[in-house]
């Protein structure tokens, strides 16, 4: 197969510059149009590499290519996907999916009708310890699942938002820390459980000066009566950010790069109804840490590589990335209603929350 051709966009974004980049020369990938807003970032990534920079848009969606590399701001998402796809790319966008679960779908339907791979970039999923732990549940080793907990801290300086006035901003960036650091989290929770069915949300700003969001707090409840929390936060410090689950018959922890798995004698619902006394204690297992690691932005491309070439879905399609955007899509409107809601989410309602928001509050560029 020669080297898939790549037209990248927002080429000048961080994220394209600092994982992207050197993804796409390390799996051998060809750029042969970078494009961003800003000229001078463009050249700033592409022109060490010979890359070749494109004056627009649609002089980027224009150049003969296989593969749109979109790292944009996430409101941007969708028009961008939907026209390389349209143009007969697949595509790969950053996370999350979109700013909207409306607008996501819209994608994923784009992408069907295009016959073109929709690929969003969730690394975490490449895991090794995600991997084990998917494993783990799917395989119940560690029994029906009680509980779960999600706790992650993303802390930020207010000169990470200065850098990038779109960034907290409603209408710049689509949301704050849950749509775009804790993402990652939502989206591993999700993958290790499935979606919930209830939400209850709370989403506060506590320290920075954005306009939404900079800490959330989350109860869920599954429909076989699994409940947990979410906790996630730019605007203070708690490491490591973790992922909990508890079950019948064990529990695991995950955090970055590692694997904690403990294994009871018994299922719970085993102990509570044989014989004994009623202060008996539960025989826990104790914990044994797995190794992990990985989960890069040059396993992303590896595996889209693979996935166009064997005509299968990639390891994150979009289909598959939807649910943690309806479920962060969820917290927040749950939040702004002050009360719970039921999934799936109405996206309509979302969308008319989203719209007030954006137009009584500032726009990208401004200072909140």
């Amino acid at each position: 197969m020669s080297a898939i051709r790549v037209v990248a966009i927002a080429a000048g974004s961080h994220i394209f510059g600092g994982a992207h980049a050197r993804a796409i020369e390390e799996n051998g990938l060809e750029v042969v149009a970078a494009y961003d807003l800003d000229p001078a970032r463009a050249h700033a990534v592409a022109d060490p590499r010979g890359w070749p920079v494109v004056e627009s848009l649609e002089e980027a969606l224009a150049t003969p290519a296989d593969l749109a590399v979109i790292a944009s701001p996430h409101p941007l998402h969708a028009d961008l996907a939907i026209r390389a796809l349209d143009a007969g790319m697949h595509v790969l966008v950053e996370k999350p999916l979109a700013s909207r679960p409306s607008e996501a779908r819209a994608m994923a339907e784009a992408a069907e009708r295009a016959k073109r791979v929709l690929a969003v970039a969730l690394q975490h999923r490449f895991r090794e310890e995600v991997r084990r732990a998917r494993e783990i549940v799917r395989s119940g080793v560690i029994g029906s699942i009680h509980r779960a907990v999600v706790v992650s801290t993303y802390p930020k300086r207010a000169e990470y938002y200065r850098a990038a006035p779109w960034r907290g901003t409603w209408a710049g960036e689509g949301g704050g820390v849950l749509l775009n650091q804790g993402q990652h989290d939502l989206d591993t929770l999700v993958h290790l459980l499935g979606m919930p069915t209830r939400v209850m949300g709370w989403a506060r700003t506590r320290a920075l000066p954005i306009e939404a969001e900079d800490t959330v707090e989350a109860m869920l409840e599954w429909e076989n009566g699994t409940l947990g929390s979410v906790h996630v936060t730019s605007a203070a410090s708690d490491p490591p950010s973790r992922i909990e689950l508890v079950g019948s018959k064990g529990a695991l922890r995950l955090t970055p790069g590692a694997l904690d798995v403990s294994r009871h004698p018994e299922d719970f619902a085993d102990f509570t109804a044989a014989p004994g006394g009623p202060f008996d204690p539960f025989p826990h297992g104790e914990p044994v840490a797995e190794t992990g690691g990985a989960g890069t932005h040059s396993q992303i491309y590896a595996d889209l590589v693979a996935a166009i070439g064997d005509g299968r879905d990639p390891v994150a399609p979009a289909s598959d990335a939807l649910p943690a955007l309806e479920l962060t899509t969820a917290i927040i409107l749950s939040s702004h209603l002050g009360a719970p809601l039921q999934l799936p989410l109405d996206a309509g309602e979302y969308d008319r929350m989203l719209d007030h928001l954006i137009s009584t509050t500032n726009h990208p560029g401004e200072t909140p």
